[in-house]
């Protein structure tokens, strides 16, 4: 079956997070909830599931001990992952769980951020790319046809029976395109008043410009300095009740200025959150002509066969 190494990716990102044990648990769970929302499975159905996400997640909360609290936030992550890619088929925007063996290994050198000689691994729970419009992410991914640093032709597979060559080649095409691609950096927290300060202070050190600590971003040659767009989000559920926040609360004030903006898993409510699927318009647009619900509505007849590792 034809495929671009795009939606490859995709489906290797989706089966990745569906076979993490705790959203195997839950997840009976959550699909059972989000059939319940999109009846008519339609582009602007799926398009809302992004206010109903704490509402979906709050299904199966369990136990807000240390192990439930970890296991909680994985899910968090995990849900708004599946999201928001649902969101983005037939685009040329991904996003991807930070996970060294399908993340780009120059994207994950352009977001470090060193202190000294010392490279730190940051907050960035989810990543989202947008490759450029070029034919190179639209083809079929056996015929891309592209060389690694050395100038030698990476082959599609290593063998005759090995899976697709996926981030060989993947890096050397963004490696190529890297000051065409954008880089979105969106952190994932169940709790808001206890996560507020992170976000605020990692967003921070990205806008700096200059350092006079010996801090830096980006390495072996690759910043975020140099990508066409860069931000960085928040996303949380929140776990505490949404009524507690106030436009002048400190977590609030804290994630305001964000330049990716600050988000969570309900209906947008002025001056203090909004609804993770305005992040889709805000930050992920660029990756179609098109907006995301005719997208979604172009790729809904693929749900049951192309897209089925969506598990919907």
């Amino acid at each position: 079956m034809s495929q671009n190494i795009i939606e490859y990716l995709r489906e290797e990102v989706i089966k990745q997070i569906l076979n993490i044990p705790c959203v195997k648990k839950v997840w009976p769970t959550w699909n059972a909830k989000i059939k319940t929302l999109i009846p008519g499975l339609t582009g602007r159905e799926i398009f809302d599931l992004g206010d109903s996400l704490r509402e979906i997640f709050y299904t199966t909360n369990g136990p807000r001990d240390q192990g439930g609290v970890s296991a909680g936030g994985t899910c968090w992550e995990s849900l708004v992952c599946w999201y928001l890619n649902l969101c983005l088929i037939g685009r040329r925007t991904i996003v991807i769980k930070h996970n060294k063996k399908i993340l780009p290994t120059c994207v994950a050198n352009a977001i470090t951020v060193n202190y000294g000689s010392f490279p730190s691994n940051t907050e960035s729970d989810l990543i989202a790319i947008t490759f450029p419009d070029s034919s190179d992410y639209t083809i079929d991914k056996e015929l891309i046809s592209v060389c690694n640093s050395s100038g030698v032709a990476i082959s599609t597979h290593k063998t005759k029976y090995s899976k697709y060559n996926m981030l060989e080649i993947l890096d050397a095409l963004c490696i190529r395109d890297f000051n065409d691609i954008e880089i979105h950096i969106i952190q994932c927290k169940t709790n808001w008043n206890d996560n507020a300060q992170i976000p605020m202070l990692w967003d921070a050190v990205y806008s700096a410009t200059t350092f006079k600590s010996g801090v830096t971003v980006g390495r072996e040659g690759h910043s975020i300095a140099d990508v066409s767009k860069f931000s960085y989000s928040f996303v949380t559920v929140p776990t505490v009740q949404p009524s507690r926040f106030k436009k002048d609360s400190i977590s609030v004030l804290r994630v305001r200025s964000l330049s990716g903006g600050n988000y969570w898993g309900m209906k947008s409510a002025d001056s203090i959150a909004n609804s993770i699927k305005e992040m889709l318009s805000r930050n992920l647009r660029s990756g179609h002509t098109s907006n995301h619900i005719t997208t979604i509505n172009a790729e809904i007849t693929n749900l049951y066969s192309t897209y089925s590792y969506f598990q919907l």
